[in-house]
C-alpha cells in the first residue's frame, strides 16, 4: 500500500469543508429547527402507524369473528 498525498488532501480539504459547513450551520441555530422537524415527523409517523395498526387489528378480528359465525351455522 502507498501513500498517495493527492487524495490524503483532497479528502483532508473535502472533510474540513465538510465540518466548517456543519459548524457554520450549527452556529446559525439552523440545527435545533431541522431536528425539532424531523423529530415532529416521526412522532406524526408513529402516530399514522399506530391507527393503522388498530384498524387493521380490528378488521383482521371482525373478518375470524365472521368467519367463526359461519363455520358455526
Amino acid at each position: 500500500m502507498s501513500f498517495n498525498l493527492g487524495k490524503f488532501l483532497l479528502v483532508s480539504t473535502a472533510a474540513t469543508a465538510v465540518g466548517v459547513a456543519v459548524y457554520a450551520v450549527y452556529k446559525a441555530g439552523g440545527v435545533r429547527p431541522a431536528a425539532s422537524k424531523v423529530v415532529k415527523g416521526g412522532v406524526k409517523a408513529g402516530s399514522w402507524a399506530s391507527r393503522q395498526y388498530g384498524s387493521a387489528k380490528d378488521e383482521v378480528a371482525r373478518l375470524v369473528a365472521e368467519a367463526k359465525a359461519d363455520m358455526a351455522g
